[in-house]
């Protein structure tokens, strides 16, 4: 019997008919290089069945207790099936692209069916010759409920799915069994549980009360310095902090991931993380600009923070593990390597606990919160906007393997990823790396980001600016370019 944890069940709680709490992957794949007579969907369907001992992930689902009195539970499903789960799709047309973010938008805005393990599978073909990809290459577009992993756990959920080589030699070492959910909890299982955590519910509080003090105490005296600065703390408004429509949309752009590290290297102590935020604020500074709508207040990132232990990534805790913080994107900064240079300061400071720490000590309280508080105030804040006072957007970097991958022989070329969002959090922004490339995956809605190409041509112009401002910053002074001899 496996009970959700409070973060996990909370994705659960804050869900409602227009933002759903799913994520999903799309993985661009070449054509396989075995060729046998299956079709591309009987060939995933062959692959995934083969693999489906190797996550707990694919035959659990959901069992939820009587009006939120308690955490919902993991159990077996005895009736599972898998081609229930698995999907396939064509692009015909002339812009594949679009044709494919569209497509994205649609799965991922479904609501996934609460009665079987949340997860499933899109194959799309017919993505040939889409930015440059070769003839005959496809997708596969996995949709996943948040409150069954987090970005580490999704990494691991397709390092099992995903091989090594052309061979088919598994990415992950699968040749244990997973460990299965179990039987649905009895009744009599469920209220001597919820009798078990109402009696423990209070010390935890009061535990996390301590801890979100411990947080708070070092953070007052950076909070001081902050405004002895004169730096205002508020959020301004923007298009992102409103009420969103159901129908998600859905862009990217994707860049050496070199270029990074050569922008990382120009500033001392920058993490690739902070470089992706310099993007962000680079791009979203150009785009509201263009628009007449730059605040003069520096807008505000949520950026989601990995608290797994550093051997955990293998364990198999499929859940999630994740805090955050609050982050000032220093749009009102003009030169890009000196945004790089704060955004660089903020990080530091918020990972030191002397900024950002609202979002952190809600996380901490709300950890400990009894079931049915926290489904009320979930639901209430998901409800009022309350994410429009924390941020303007969301930022994600999820480090992913740097060595090819194979999908049943053929070759990962690129991954692109959506996240959730909330009322008053209107755009989220996805990092993921991959074999020496790194895609910065864009997610809204139409009332909010209505020219979507747009926004993804202010990211490539901001990765190019930072690129040449970094070019300049590590040419050593006096250093000439070299030239060639000339031939006579």
């Amino acid at each position: 019997m496996k009970q959700l944890s409070a973060q996990d069940a909370q994705f659960l709680y804050m869900e409602n008919d227009r933002n759903l709490s799913n994520v999903a992957m799309a993985c661009i794949y070449a054509p396989p290089t075995r060729q046998v007579s299956a079709s591309l969907f009987e060939r995933l369907r062959s692959h995934v069945g083969s693999r489906l001992h190797s996550s707990p992930i694919f035959r659990r689902k959901l069992i939820r207790v009587p009006l939120e009195l308690d955490f919902p539970y993991w159990a077996d499903d005895e009736f599972f099936d898998l081609e229930g789960h698995l999907h396939s799709h064509r692009l015909t047309g002339g812009d594949r692209w679009k044709a494919f973010c569209e497509l994205m938008g649609r799965i991922y805005s479904r609501p996934m069916d609460m009665n079987r393990p949340l997860w499933e599978m899109h194959l799309v073909e017919g993505i040939g010759g889409m930015r440059d990809f070769p003839e005959d290459s496809f997708a596969v577009i996995t949709k996943l409920h948040h409150a069954a992993v987090d970005g580490a756990a999704t990494m691991r959920f397709f390092g099992c799915l995903s091989d090594r080589d052309a061979k088919g030699t598994p990415a992950w070492d699968i040749s244990g069994e997973t460990e299965h959910a179990g039987e649905a909890p009895t009744s009599e299982d469920i209220w001597k549980q919820f009798l078990r955590n109402r009696v423990s519910s209070p010390l935890r509080m009061t535990r996390s009360l301590l801890r979100a003090a411990a947080l708070v105490a070092p953070g007052m005296r950076g909070t001081l310095i902050h405004r002895k600065d004169g730096e205002k703390d508020s959020v301004p408004a923007t298009r992102f902090n409103r009420r969103l429509a159901p129908v998600k949309n859905f862009d990217a752009a994707e860049f050496s991931l070199d270029d990074f590290k050569l922008v990382q290297r120009a500033v001392e102590g920058a993490k690739i993380n902070d470089v992706v935020l310099a993007v962000c604020s680079g791009a979203l500074r150009s785009y509201l600009a263009r628009h007449g709508e730059l605040p003069a207040g520096s807008l505000v990132g949520w950026v989601p923070v990995n608290t797994r232990d550093a051997g955990a990534a293998a364990d198999g805790r499929e859940g999630n593990q994740v805090t955050a913080m609050t982050i000032d994107l220093c749009t009102r900064i003009d030169d890009p390597i000196e945004r790089l240079q704060k955004i660089t300061g903020e990080t530091t400071l918020a990972k030191e606990g002397k900024s950002g720490l609202f979002v952190r000590v809600i996380s901490e309280i709300s950890g400990s919160m009894p079931s049915t508080a926290l489904a009320l105030v979930s639901r209430a804040l998901a409800s009022s906007g309350a994410s429009a006072n924390l941020c303007n957007v969301a930022v994600s970097n999820v480090p992913g393997p740097q060595t090819l991958m194979y999908l049943d022989g053929a070759r990962c070329l690129q991954q692109f990823g959506m996240t959730p969002l909330a009322d008053g959090m209107g755009l989220f922004v996805i990092a993921l790396s991959y074999n020496g490339r790194i895609s910065l995956s864009l997610v809204s809605t139409r009332d909010v980001v209505p020219d979507m190409p747009v926004l993804r041509g202010c990211m490539e112009v901001s990765v190019a600016e930072l690129v040449r401002a970094a070019k300049k910053r590590n040419t050593p002074r006096g250093a000439a370019p070299r030239r060639r001899k000339s031939r006579s």
